[in-house]
């Protein structure tokens, strides 16, 4: 595929040069159109291999398989669960509500998806512990959210 890209690119660079190059006349409109067809040439003719299905023959087989790194994911998804903490923690902070302590409950199979909120409400009263949970119920769909 690359030596495919490669040869467009050379193919293009080829035809800007002899547009500089090539006088006006009668025959640079014959040469032009036969370097036109030669463009569309080497643009499709990768097509009947990828029709075959061949492309696929043709990548480097040398018996490797694909691995996840283990820690390149834990530290994206530490990240991914810092950066929602923090989130939910401004949204409530906009709201007007500055000391309310939270603690976030991961899905396992879902590395971003939140399972539980538990909220530590004890110095809430009734009317604003349905506006928090309006707030976190707004910030995270689907979770559910409840008093410690």
């Amino acid at each position: 595929m690359s030596a495919w890209l490669i040869s467009i690119v050379g193919i293009v660079s080829l035809g800007v040069l002899i547009e500089i190059v090539l006088p006006e006349g009668e025959q640079s409109k014959y040469i032009r159109g036969i370097f036109s067809i030669i463009v569309i040439f080497v643009i499709v003719s990768p097509l009947p291999k990828m029709l075959k299905g061949d492309y696929i023959k043709d990548l480097p087989s040398n018996g490797a398989q694909i691995e996840i790194d283990e820690d390149y994911f834990e530290s994206a998804k530490d990240k991914l669960q810092q950066s929602i903490r923090q989130g939910l923690s401004e949204r409530l902070l906009q709201s007007g509500y500055e000391d309310i302590k939270f603690e976030l409950q991961f899905d396992e199979d879902y590395s971003y998806g939140v399972r539980k909120v538990i909220v530590d409400a004890q110095s809430i009263d009734e009317g604003k512990w349905e506006d928090v949970r309006k707030i976190i119920n707004g910030y995270i769909l689907r979770a559910e959210v409840v008093k410690k």
